[in-house]
């Protein structure tokens, strides 16, 4: 399941790129190369249409991507703490020598 919500993710990120693009922003997106497009629907119409589809994709991947969240956190937390207590540090035996005497002469 995670591996689907994970492609539906990059699926919506990689269309509201496309649709972040098409907007007619300030300074004249890719928006108005599509004449055609504005001439049958208007433009005030087309513009609408792609804030809203902005606003959804936007939405969705949010949506997704904490839904990605919760259900990882269940399964990874007992891992984690597993991996935590399997890497701790065994005490190490070193034999060190005793104090430094002078030898008597």
């Amino acid at each position: 399941m995670p591996t689907v919500i994970t492609i539906l993710i990059i699926a919506a990120s990689v269309l509201l790129i496309l649709v972040v693009l098409v907007q007619n922003s300030k300074g004249g997106g890719l928006d108005s190369s599509f004449g055609s497009a504005n001439q049958l629907g208007g433009a005030a119409q087309s513009t609408e249409t792609i804030e809203k589809a902005t606003w959804t994709l936007a939405g969705t991947v949010v949506v997704l991507s904490l839904a990605s969240a919760m259900m990882g956190t269940g399964a990874s937390t007992n891992s984690v703490e597993t991996n935590i207590k399997a890497q701790e540090p065994t005490p190490m035996n070193v034999n060190l020598p005793g104090p430094l005497t002078p030898k008597p002469e």
